[in-house]
């Protein structure tokens, strides 16, 4: 079931990459002049990319739990 579960939680993370680099080649695009709301845009978009992180860094969080679950450890003191 661990097995499992860190296999989905791989396939999660390729996604979220995706849309943290098509983010920012947004920022990049929007950081051209005449562009109308860029500067609202912006801020959208980082803020996508900071959700985007935090979302990998759960990930990453979450995969660790599995590992130490795997070998035993548990879950305890995962932040759950």
């Amino acid at each position: 079931m661990w097995t499992d579960l860190a296999a989905l939680l791989h396939e999660l993370n390729q996604p979220l990459t995706a849309i943290l680099s098509n983010a920012q080649a947004a920022q990049r695009f929007l950081a051209n002049p005449g562009v109308d709301h860029s500067a609202e845009l912006q801020d959208i978009l980082a803020d996508i990319v900071a959700h985007d992180k935090k979302a990998a860094a759960l990930v990453a969080k979450l995969k660790q739990a599995i590992a130490d679950t795997e070998e035993g450890e548990g879950m305890e003191g995962q932040g759950r």
